[in-house]
């Protein structure tokens, strides 16, 4: 986890630093998106500083105001923000959501929710902005799907989760190569986006969203060509009425050797990961499509015929009927 610095994070990228409040105002603005920026006691002593540096829609940011402030941006529109308190705390509002950051809560942003939030005196943040465009392509790269919504995430980021700590690790790494003059030297674009890619998949797979049942996959290590190749065709064709003939043949190797395969490395068949998938992506278009999309059109495309053996085979997967998940849609 991000812990105290001995010196302020990306101080050669200095955006400003100012005491006068609508200076910082119209400063932070800048680099993010309009906002109401007030003093919630004219005694603080106000004391604003940015740092930031990146590009190409990922921008790694530290911030502080000094004083206790409340900033409301409304929607964000164009990009996610991780914020992680380095000193201090914040209070966060992400649509329904309420968070109290600190040394245990970071918090992440939804861009199509109204945020509003209070920085308490002292609180400084190393900040993690991602545009929209960029997350959305990487997550349909690691779902394999066309995303039907933009990923909503939980805001509340439990920091002491393992999977949590883990990308923090990263993240503090790569802020500290950034603080080294690492990776936004020209010669280091291959690399950067490398890091990059790294920070948006390790956060999307370790941050629960919307579209954590796309990423419920039982691979624990390497896969084979084949076995890779297989679960790539089963996921570009979830609708079809495929057969394991279908799936080897896409594979490039016999049936019995795709079953072997499957057997040793997912300890399951191919058909039964076909299905497993299919519950995933049923799980992720109930959560996500509009309420007007039937439960039948749903269970269509994700390649189940029978909407009884659906039904029974998504209750047995997850606990609760495909009505019972439709009326609790993934609303942040």
């Amino acid at each position: 986890m991000l812990s105290k610095p001995d010196k302020t994070p990306l101080q050669r990228f200095r955006q400003f630093q100012t005491r006068e409040l609508d200076e910082a105002r119209a400063l932070v603005a800048r680099n993010f998106c309009g906002h109401r920026l007030e003093r919630e006691s004219r005694a603080d002593r106000l004391d604003a500083c940015q740092h930031r540096a990146g590009g190409n829609g990922l921008f790694y940011n530290y911030i502080r105001y000094g004083a206790d402030v409340m900033i409301e941006p409304g929607e964000l529109g164009s990009f996610y923000l991780i914020q992680v308190p380095i000193r201090g705390s914040a209070l966060i509002r992400n649509g329904t959501s309420e968070v109290e950051t600190g040394a245990t809560t970071a918090s992440v942003l939804n861009p199509d929710r109204h945020t509003r939030m209070r920085w308490k005196e002292g609180c400084e943040q190393v900040l993690l902005q991602i545009g929209k465009a960029r997350l959305t392509s990487v997550a349909e790269a690691l779902t394999g799907n066309s995303l039907q919504a933009p990923v909503r995430f939980d805001p509340s980021i439990d920091r002491t989760r393992p999977e949590m700590q883990r990308w923090l690790g990263l993240f503090r790494r790569a802020v500290s190569a950034v603080d080294h003059g690492g990776l936004l030297d020209p010669d280091q674009a291959l690399s950067r986006t490398l890091v990059e890619d790294e920070l948006i998949m390790g956060f999307l797979q370790a941050q629960p969203s919307s579209i954590s049942p796309l990423l419920e996959r039982p691979e624990t290590g390497s896969l084979t060509p084949h076995v890779r190749r297989a679960r790539e065709y089963m996921q570009a064709h979830l609708a079809d009425p495929l057969t394991l003939a279908d799936i080897a043949a896409a594979a490039g190797t016999s049936p019995r050797n795709l079953q072997l395969g499957f057997s040793q490395l997912l300890e399951m068949t191919p058909l039964a990961y076909l299905r497993l998938l299919r519950l995933n992506f049923a799980r992720y278009l109930l959560l996500e499509s509009p309420p007007q999309t039937t439960i039948a059109s749903i269970a269509g495309a994700a390649g189940f015929a029978h909407l009884g053996r659906f039904s029974a085979q998504y209750t047995a997967r997850f606990g609760e009927g495909p009505s019972q998940t439709r009326k609790q849609r993934y609303l942040i």
